[in-house]
This record gives C-alpha cells, sequence and structure tokens, in this order.
C-alpha cells in the first residue's frame, strides 16, 4: 500500500535497489531542465521536491531496519546531485533529514490524541516525584529484542531520552 518492497527474508534491499533506480530516472530529467536553462534555487527546489522526497519517502517505516553500507548507498544519491549542482553543497545528509522528519512525527503523534499513531504510544508513566526533567513522560516498553529496536516508536523513545 505505501510502495515500500520487502524482500522473502524481510530486508529491504529490494526496496533500496528500486529508490535508487527511481531517483537515477528523476536525476536524468533534472538533467534536462538544467539543460533547457533552470538553475540556482528553483532547479535546488525541484530536486528536492522529487530526489529527495523519494529517497525519505516512508523513511520511519523502515529506516531503522537498514544497513550501514544501504544507508550509505541512498546517501551517494545526494552527495551525486551536489557534485551536478543539482543541490546545495551544504545541503544536510539524509541522515540529518530523516531525523527532523521522525521528530516532526513523532512530537505529532504525541500531542494529537487523533494522529493514526497516537494509540501505538506507552502510557506516560507518573512517578510522584519531582524528578529532572526529561524529554518525554513515557513508559519505555519492557518487551525489548532486535526488531521492537528497530521500530520507529522505540526508535523515537530512546532518540527523546538522550
Amino acid at each position: 500500500m505505501l510502495l515500500v518492497t520487502l524482500s522473502e527474508t524481510l530486508t529491504f534491499h529490494n526496496h533500496i535497489d528500486a529508490v535508487i533506480e527511481k531517483t537515477s530516472r528523476s536525476l536524468y530529467a533534472i538533467k534536462t531542465i538544467r539543460a533547457d536553462g533552470l538553475d540556482g534555487n528553483a532547479l535546488w527546489d525541484i530536486t528536492r521536491a522529487t530526489v529527495v522526497a523519494q529517497l525519505l519517502y516512508t523513511s520511519p517505516a523502515w529506516w531503522g531496519f537498514l544497513k550501514a553500507d544501504e544507508k550509505s548507498h541512498l546517501q551517494s544519491v545526494v552527495k551525486k546531485a551536489q557534485r551536478y549542482g543539482y543541490l546545495p553543497t551544504t545541503f544536510k545528509t539524509l541522515d540529518e533529514l530523516r531525523q527532523e522528519l521522525d521528530d516532526n512525527l513523532f512530537h505529532s503523534s504525541r500531542y494529537n490524541p487523533h494522529h493514526v499513531l497516537h494509540w501505538l504510544l506507552p502510557q506516560p508513566k507518573d512517578t510522584g516525584y519531582k524528578l529532572c526533567q526529561r524529554a518525554h513522560n513515557l513508559t519505555l516498553p519492557s518487551d525489548v529484542n532486535s526488531t521492537t529496536k528497530q521500530n520507529f516508536i522505540f526508535r523515537m523513545l530512546l532518540d527523546d531520552m538522550y
């Protein structure tokens, strides 16, 4: 439904390959647009709206399951776009952009009780003590396994603690 491709072993390498192939076609289209005279901020905006959006589409669902080489493969597309002048040299890394998107999604789901992900959040923990202020007051799950650590909610609960 979200156009994310899983392999038989529940890995995302097929999805990564498909995304990189799709962004290669988009980079060719941007090359054509640039040849017609578009440059500067307008070209960067088009690249962000197409290539970067394709790279980060539904990333909260799958980013935690990627291996380091898959992440660097995705980042290489951004570096290529920077090298060709389709993005500014000061453009953020995919990991920085993904972190911003994750933070925004977590904030939206945490503070909006009507958000589709809100019911997945753990219950708030009330200790009854005046302790140091934490990033959140949500209870950490007790049944932690390797798959749990990679999912979006758990990653955000831990990221917000530090």
